[in-house]
């Protein structure tokens, strides 16, 4: 339920809130006025009794003074006056209690009505003896009437002093209960405040704890840690999709950032590769050697390719180069390779010179080739045959380089597309050197695509082929 209640929108929980807040104040208040208008009800049904019993007293002089008045004038007047009173007392009387009953009130009550009965009786005797003018008669009945008048004002004053007492009693109960109400009211409006409040402080915690742990990570980015990780989001409202939506941006700028870490790393290790201690020495080596046995020309020649090479190495790394440079620089080390092992290696071309304008990350093809000249031909029994092929396939550049060295395994092959080998910069012989995985994470980056490079061989001694697979709208937009 809680979680369900946590996925709603921010929008939808204030509301519910509101609504639910509202309520339940609405609810107090009916509660509240139901029972002040309870006890107030009760407060004004206190005394109806003796209001009812002044206006029965009332309605008794009533009639006993519209009977003398008839009796001495006996005017239509005096009549009129005497039969409202009659009828007034009469619907009176007949609202007390006939009920035999061992409580006072009740056994007034009864009394009260019997004698009124008698009463009203003496009376209409009284007024009939008027009208045939039997004087001893009406006097008689009139005198019967009188007294009867005042035992009932004696009974009702009686009765009215009675039900004063108990109606107090009940009256100050009622107020007691009245102030209760009052404090236990209060009690339910704190307890409603404090629920609303708790409800207000549990939603709004709810909405801003992630904003602001959000907000730490944030500042702690905007300090450069990228490494600081982002709270798994704990239900998914526009917070919960906020704080996951950051989480992923921060992934990429986290991966953005390991990723030029690792270019960086790899130029840096291009750079310190292209000076190989090893390699200069046998090179100046085989330079002393042809400087001693030929002529000055052809030792230029050689050190000028060796002077072309490095050059090329150290000023073409910062930006793409084009394919024709890139083949230049091979032609460079397979001359200089092969004077220090004596024209050993035949190198072939096949080259698509529509794509010689087309652009690279330096230091592709050399690698690639050295890697051939390392791993594939340098120990092979026969002729060691290196083919660069490079044409159009689609919309991509296919640059092939075959050796018919000593191929690879399978194992081999997942070796350097899963980038197991621990030091990109030494070979399994000791070569140190631009690995041909090193390459293949260059050309990911440049290429923003994972498949750029397949690597076949049949097997030991059946050679390797490196295809790169370079699509052409990078040229495209190089130009752009």
């Amino acid at each position: 339920m809680l979680t369900k209640f946590g996925n709603l929108s921010i929008r939808k929980k204030l509301t519910f809130t509101y609504v639910f807040t509202a309520l339940l104040i609405l609810a107090v208040n009916i509660f509240v006025y139901a029972n002040v208008n309870n006890v107030i009800s009760r407060l004004d049904a206190v005394y109806v009794s003796n209001i009812n019993l002044n206006e029965l007293s009332g309605s008794l002089d009533e009639v006993q003074g519209g009977l003398k008045d008839y009796l001495e004038t006996k005017s239509t007047e005096a009549m009129d006056r005497y039969y409202k009173a009659y009828q007034s007392y009469d619907k009176q009387v007949s609202s007390l209690s006939d009920e035999i009953s061992s409580e006072e009130p009740k056994r007034m009550e009864r009394n009260i009505r019997r004698m009124s009965e008698k009463y009203l009786s003496h009376a209409e005797e009284a007024i009939d003896a008027k009208r045939g003018r039997n004087i001893e008669r009406y006097r008689r009945e009139f005198d019967n009437a009188a007294e009867l008048y005042k035992y009932l004002k004696t009974y009702i004053n009686s009765l009215n002093n009675e039900t004063f007492r108990s109606n107090s009693a009940d009256y100050k109960l009622l107020s007691v209960s009245l102030n209760y109400i009052e404090i236990v009211n209060i009690l339910v409006f704190v307890a409603v405040t404090v629920i609303n409040v708790f409800l207000v402080i549990l939603i709004v915690k709810r909405i801003t704890r992630p904003l602001r742990s959000l907000a730490n990570v944030a500042e702690s980015v905007a300090e450069g840690d990228y490494e600081v990780r982002v709270p798994e989001p704990e239900v998914m409202d526009e917070t919960g999709v906020l704080t996951e939506t950051f989480g992923r941006m921060l992934d990429g700028i986290r991966d953005g950032v390991l990723t030029e870490a690792h270019l960086r790393e790899a130029q840096l290790k291009f750079l310190q590769a292209q000076i190989n201690p090893h390699f200069l020495f046998n090179t100046m080596n085989a330079g002393a050697n042809l400087a001693m046995l030929e002529g000055a020309d052809r030792t230029y020649e050689y050190v000028q390719n060796v002077a072309d090479f490095f050059r090329y190495t150290i000023k073409k790394m910062d930006a793409p180069v084009t394919l024709s440079d890139e083949i230049s620089m091979t032609d460079n080390y397979i001359y200089i390779i092969n004077i220090r092992f004596s024209d050993g290696i035949k190198f072939e071309k096949e080259v698509d010179e529509t794509l010689l304008s087309f652009r690279l990350p330096a230091m592709t093809l050399q690698p690639i080739i050295e890697n051939a000249v390392n791993h594939g031909v340098r120990e092979i029994m026969g002729s060691a045959v290196i083919k660069l092929k490079i044409y159009k396939l689609d919309d991509t550049v296919c640059i092939e380089i075959f050796d018919n060295g000593a191929g690879m395994t399978e194992e081999q092959i997942n070796d350097i597309f899963e980038r197991k080998i621990t030091d990109p910069d030494t070979d399994e012989h000791g070569h140190n050197g631009i690995g041909l995985h090193n390459v293949i994470g260059r050309l990911r980056l440049y290429c923003d695509r994972e498949d750029v490079c397949e690597i076949k061989s049949e097997g030991k001694d059946k050679g390797t082929t490196v295809i790169l697979h370079l699509p052409l709208s990078l040229e495209r937009e190089e130009n752009v």
